[in-house]
């Protein structure tokens, strides 16, 4: 019993700290990302979604090269190419149709229905892979989803404007990105999934370009070369950040995006989401948030008293 009480208030506070810096990381890196969307919005309606998707993989892989070069490509074998392949193609369609939707709707909209991706990871488990969803997780399913109706407001003219459309099929698209990455967490170090994620978003997107590509401006080379440097960051920043803590421990501070969302599209772009907007805004993050706690039930302490 003294063991338990000399080692129990170092252990809970290296614990504590390990969720704080994971914490704080998973926030800078999804404030990174809401940049990209703001981004794509501000490089304006001379550039499509595609050319900027195409344009931010290659610069983002271009800063990626030297990197890889002083680890001695140590991180380029890999046994597991069909899982990178997955990886890399729903990544690269998720942020391509993620993009697309920050350019049609406003930030909140684009970010918030982005982040269905935990409610949507449990249905695709219980699909695909013949998982049991316990009652309770069905219940956060139905929270977050209800608030996915009244922030798409499903009517005759949302194929007239499809942007709410394309945000919900990269929070779907994200999901199965997700499932991947957890698979390839299993082997695979985060340098050698970031370099194929690269890798296989700029040769698929690059094939997409053929035909399509045009000159740009050196504001629009500036802002996409932001988007790149945004890109890498939110990648580093989220494998790092749950390198200290369990995704979910952690996974509820993602929804800080939403927040970024509000602030940036008010100040950048003055937009001011409506009542039915921050309502089911409200509804998709506490959906969100019950639906990673009640994936992932804590862990039960180890008993130190041994």
């Amino acid at each position: 019993m003294g063991g338990r009480l000399l080692q129990d208030p170092e252990g809970n506070g290296q614990a504590a700290a390990s969720v704080a810096k994971g914490a704080a990381l998973l926030v800078a890196a999804f404030l990174a990302n809401t940049l990209q969307s703001a981004l794509a919005r501000a490089v304006g309606a001379d550039m499509d979604a595609l050319t900027f998707t195409w344009l931010t993989f290659v610069l983002a892989l271009v800063l990626l090269i030297p990197l890889l070069v002083v680890r001695g490509g140590r991180d380029l074998p890999t046994a597991v190419l069909p899982l990178h392949l997955l990886r890399g193609g729903m990544g690269m369609g998720g942020f391509l149709l993620f993009m697309a939707a920050a350019k049609l709707v406003n930030l909140v909209n684009a970010n918030v229905l982005l982040n269905t991706t935990p409610m949507f990871i449990p249905l695709l488990a219980w699909l695909v892979l013949k998982q049991r969803i316990p009652a309770n997780l069905w219940k956060a399913l139905a929270v977050g989803f209800a608030g996915m109706v009244i922030v798409v407001q499903p009517n005759a003219s949302l194929l007239d404007k499809p942007g709410d459309l394309l945000g919900l099929a990269a929070g779907f698209v994200c999901a199965i990105e997700f499932l991947a990455v957890k698979a390839l967490g299993r082997s695979e170090s985060a340098f050698t999934q970031l370099a194929y994620f690269l890798v296989i978003g700029s040769l698929t997107s690059s094939l997409m370009m053929v035909g399509r590509f045009q000159s740009i401006t050196a504001d629009q080379l500036l802002v996409v070369l932001a988007s790149a440097i945004c890109l890498l960051s939110f990648q580093l920043l989220l494998i790092r950040a749950y390198s200290f803590a369990d995704p979910s421990t952690i996974g509820a501070f993602q929804y800080s995006s939403v927040i970024f969302a509000g602030l940036i599209g008010w100040i950048w772009f003055a937009q001011i989401p409506n009542l039915g907007v921050v309502v089911g805004t409200v509804l998709i993050c506490t959906g969100g948030v019950l639906s990673l706690v009640w994936q992932n039930p804590p862990r039960p302490t180890p008993d130190l008293s041994a």
